[in-house]
């Protein structure tokens, strides 16, 4: 199992997706993608989405006033 790092703070859709999309093609199974993100919409609406879709699992938080951890993985 690895874990990837990526922190999307500072970015707006549709580059916070794009850039999950293309860290989440090259995960393997039981990889885990650890997402930093400060952009509402992202971190609530579309990246959970694009994880449901794509049969991950997701597990997000806030972890600070407008700051969310994301955390998905391949299953």
């Amino acid at each position: 199992m690895v874990t990837i790092n990526l922190d999307i703070t500072g970015k707006v859709c549709p580059y916070c997706l794009l850039v999950v999309q293309k860290k989440a093609k090259s995960m393997k199974q039981s990889d885990e993608l650890v997402i930093t993100c400060d952009h509402p919409s992202a971190a609530t609406t579309s990246i959970p989405q694009f994880a449901r879709d794509n049969g991950m699992m997701i597990d997000s938080k806030k972890v600070a006033s407008g700051v969310w951890e994301i955390r998905l993985a391949k299953k």
